[in-house]
């Protein structure tokens, strides 16, 4: 039988991603139903196979057997791999680059920088979508406290955070402050702010896709760390500036 999920998605403004979907996807892990949205969808790996979640079974390579077949590896009682279920869902493009660029980086017994790079923004990526460039270099530079409270309205106008990471998912079931990010920007006019939040996934997925086919990363110091639960919002005891003294989570 299907495992039920709680009320998970409604538990945090982070979870929002996720609220474009069919509202069953996100009771019930169940992966005929993933599988019936990636029909729908249309999803399909780098080399246009289509994408179907299928039970894990030993002596699977990863990476190599979703590029490979399309099939991939998911175990229904795990959350980890459940999100990251919903991510290749809402994310297509951007997780189809990601695989392939796995294999382009060389499949070894040990991970090299570029796959590193990869897995930490599939594991824990944060698209940052931004109109303002000085925003960004203030979160790059960690300045918390300018960024998330001297210019916290500047913020909510001109910055949106979307999660990638599946990993990162599966944290904040169990929030904690320390919860940590990796960020990559796509830079976006202001009238990006405008659209629902489907239409924003829509064309953060084309261009991030975009950008790694262009640009593969070559190591995780590109990726400037973020700590979640300081984005704007996304727990109540943030509106304070008290929020973000503490220097363990905000360095």
């Amino acid at each position: 039988m299907p495992a039920r999920t709680n009320h998970w998605l409604h538990s945090s403004p982070l979870y929002a991603p996720f609220l474009t979907l069919p509202r069953a996807l996100t009771q019930t892990r169940d992966i005929s139903l993933l599988n019936h949205h990636a029909r729908e969808l249309n999803i399909c790996n780098a080399n246009g196979l289509p994408i179907q979640f299928v039970l894990q079974q030993a002596n699977m390579g990863y990476e190599t057997h979703i590029n490979s077949t399309g099939e991939i590896p998911t175990r229904t009682d795990n959350w980890h791999d459940y999100f990251n279920a919903l991510a290749w869902l809402i994310w297509p493009r951007t997780k189809a680059v990601l695989n392939d660029l796995h294999l382009r980086a060389g499949i070894t017994s040990t991970r090299n920088r570029p796959r590193d790079a990869l897995t930490l923004l599939d594991e824990s990526g944060v698209i940052v979508a931004c109109s303002d460039t000085q925003l960004w270099q203030q979160l790059a530079q960690h300045q918390w406290q300018d960024l998330f409270i001297d210019q916290r309205e500047r913020v909510k106008a001109n910055m949106a955070f979307h999660l990638l990471g599946h990993a990162l998912y599966e944290k904040l079931r169990h929030p904690y402050p320390s919860i940590t990010g990796k960020c990559t920007l796509i830079s976006v006019t202001a009238d990006f702010f405008q659209h629902d939040t489907y239409t924003r996934q829509q064309h953060l997925d084309q261009q991030l896709a975009q950008q790694l086919s262009a640009t593969p990363p070559l190591t995780a110091s590109l990726f400037p760390p973020l700590p979640l639960l300081g984005i704007p919002d996304a727990v109540p005891e943030n509106a304070y500036a008290a929020y973000y003294q503490n220097r363990l989570v905000f360095r």
